[in-house]
């Protein structure tokens, strides 16, 4: 009797841990789909109208002065080289002529600038005279310091490409006995073959598109030949002021 009832709980732990298998296989061996998706989206951000014009007048603007194009050489054609006098209904004097300038870069902020202008003469001796004609050449060269070219470049306004305010240093001349002017001075006597003079010049440059400039200067001459100065005549302040408008291009 002791053996048989010693026999029967192994037997019982067998069949309730068969029934607890055979309970917990399906559910342990069925697999859970993965149903979580992951979604990507990009948001587009529009521009307020105030801020999309503002941007379009910028790209304009940096279009037409050509801010972010670097330029270390640059031929100009000025075309604004004219002057007429007038006494009366009668012509006196006239100038037409054309300044064909080279200017180069030494560094960044620094450039030489070379000019040669002929010019066509149409004057009287003395009133009410027969207008005569006649031909002179007036030159110079300078240095430039474009001051604020550095800070322009920083705030992105400009490039390397003489887009910004200059100092200059200049010496001009005029060569034909037809001609009383330079590039800085006028008003002498007809009659000499040379002439000569200094100025300091405070200007700005800027580039007109891709094949236009501009250029404002006011300056201090000096004359130098046929005479010296005086720098001061008659308790005068002789400054002279310029604008330049033309045909460029640069590389």
């Amino acid at each position: 009797m002791l053996a048989k009832s010693f026999a029967h709980p192994p037997l019982a732990g067998t069949l309730f841990c068969g029934l607890l298998l055979g309970l917990n296989g399906p559910a342990a061996a069925q697999t859970v789909p993965d149903t979580a998706r992951v979604h990507y989206s990009v948001e587009t951000v529009t521009d307020s109208v105030p801020f999309a014009g503002a941007r379009k007048w910028q790209q304009g603007l940096s279009k037409l002065t050509r801010l972010q194009v670097e330029e270390h050489r640059l031929w100009k054609i000025g075309l604004t080289d004219l002057s007429l006098f007038v006494a009366g209904d009668e012509l006196q004097d006239s100038r037409y002529g054309l300044n064909f300038i080279y200017e180069c870069k030494l560094r960044t902020a620094w450039s030489v600038l070379a000019e040669i202008t002929p010019e066509l003469l149409r004057y009287r001796d003395v009133a009410h005279s027969p207008l005569r004609t006649g031909f002179d050449v007036e030159s110079q060269v300078a240095a430039r310091y474009y001051y604020n070219l550095n800070k322009r470049i920083r705030k992105g306004k400009s490039a390397s490409n003489f887009s910004a305010n200059y100092l200059s240093l200049a010496l001009g001349t005029g060569v034909g006995r037809q001609g009383y002017s330079t590039p800085f001075t006028s008003g002498g006597p007809r009659g000499e073959a040379l002439r000569a003079s200094a100025a300091l010049f405070y200007g700005l440059q800027r580039r007109l598109g891709r094949y236009g400039f501009f250029d404002l200067n006011v300056g201090l001459p000096l004359p130098l030949l046929p005479q010296v100065g005086p720098l001061f005549s008659d308790q005068s302040w002789p400054l002279l002021a310029y604008v330049r408008l033309g045909l460029a291009l640069g590389r």
